[in-house]
């Protein structure tokens, strides 16, 4: 791998941290934007699963062109991410299902019902280092950094594993922005960099960025306010 546009971030996240394996299940507005965030920072042993089409509402907050309506959300990416860094990532145009996993899973996806799917799949995984699960609305987002061999975590995570009824539903004119989407996926990005460089980070993150509030709660519980 060619590194010398990675120059400006080699004391932070140092080359050889860069052959991680990464799993995005998910390519719609927070995966598309972390699959080209972690390419950029040089991260290119990334699987994305996603049997979607692009189609004309994603236009609003999505990594994607007018032109690729239509198109499969992982085979425009793929041309997308190409075109953007000279990276290949490797696609899978079809819904994840409980193929086997490693490394760090970002669970992208927008139905409790999956994120549970994905969750009963790995948690007793000893190939999945971290699961990292974002969660969107209009201007509000979650973020959860879990280690699934971490018993506090486990406990942690299915608490919040409700129902697709339980969660609340957005009206369909509020559903999703770009900046919520832009900000949350630099956020994950950033989880990543924490935890392959063993750097201390937020195990779950409440966002309400029209309110411009956030609380972290870090590895000892410990809340902290921006």
């Amino acid at each position: 791998m060619n590194t010398d546009h990675l120059t400006r971030q080699l004391e932070i996240i140092p080359i050889e941290k860069l052959v991680q394996e990464i799993t995005v299940i998910g390519a719609g507005a927070i995966g598309s934007f972390v699959v080209l965030s972690l390419v950029k920072m040089g991260f290119e042993n990334i699987t994305v699963y996603d049997f979607d089409d692009v189609s004309v509402e994603n236009m609003n907050c999505q990594f994607y062109r007018f032109k690729d309506i239509g198109k499969k959300k992982v085979e425009a990416l793929k041309d997308l991410i190409y075109d953007f860094t000279g990276a290949e990532i490797n696609e899978n145009a079809f819904k994840y299902e409980g193929q086997p996993l490693k490394g760090i899973v970002i669970s992208a996806v927008d139905s409790m019902a999956a994120r549970k799917m994905i969750w009963e799949n790995i948690k007793e995984s000893y190939l999945v280092d971290w699961l990292i699960d974002p969660r969107m609305a209009s201007e509000y987002a979650l973020n959860y950094v879990m280690n699934p061999r971490d018993e506090k975590d486990r406990v942690t995570y299915e608490k919040v594993l409700y129902t697709d009824e339980a969660a609340v539903q957005e009206r369909c004119t509020a559903k999703a922005t770009m900046y919520t989407a832009t900000m949350i996926a630099g956020y994950v990005a950033k989880a990543v960099k924490d935890v392959v460089v063993k750097k201390p980070y937020a195990r779950v993150t409440h966002w309400d960025i029209g309110m411009n509030n956030m609380q972290n709660w870090s590895k000892d519980a410990q809340q902290t306010h921006v």
